[in-house]
């Protein structure tokens, strides 16, 4: 994964070193929810190669998304960067991307990001940092 920081986005191109992986690994997918969230099964798809949950806390204004796809050559994908802050921090054993930025009615947002075995992982959402760490930890 390259990381550009440009004017107004944050540009991840990927590489795959020797063949790109044909579908997700079999049971890949996220397995962990935080209690009081539902996936909404009218918004998520699920592929060979790639699939997105979404979830929503009917007690609370809390969503979030789980993204996973398979890595092509020259995949990008692009994010904000004029009003979002990004650090690096570690999903198990591989560097993330975490940005912390803030929604138009104040919530803080998250979006992190990471590659793992051919795998590209995005979770964006309006939880608690704990809990997006404690989702990532468990996509497999």
């Amino acid at each position: 994964m390259i990381q550009k920081f440009l004017p107004i986005e944050m540009q991840l191109t990927y590489q795959v070193d020797g063949e790109p992986l044909e579908r997700l690994p079999d049971g890949y997918s996220d397995h962990y929810v935080p209690d009081g969230f539902e996936m909404d099964d009218a918004q998520k798809f699920e592929r060979a190669e790639n699939f997105l949950h979404v979830y929503s806390s009917k007690e609370t204004e809390e969503s979030y998304t789980v993204r996973c796809s398979i890595i092509q050559p020259g995949q990008q994908s692009l994010f904000d960067n004029e009003h979002t802050v990004y650090e690096t921090v570690k999903v198990g054993e591989a560097d993330a991307t975490l940005g912390t930025s803030a929604s138009e009615n104040g919530d803080t947002v998250y979006i992190l990001s990471w590659e793992q075995g051919g795998v590209s992982n995005t979770i964006m959402g309006n939880i608690s940092r704990d809990e997006i760490m404690k989702i990532a930890e468990n996509v497999f």
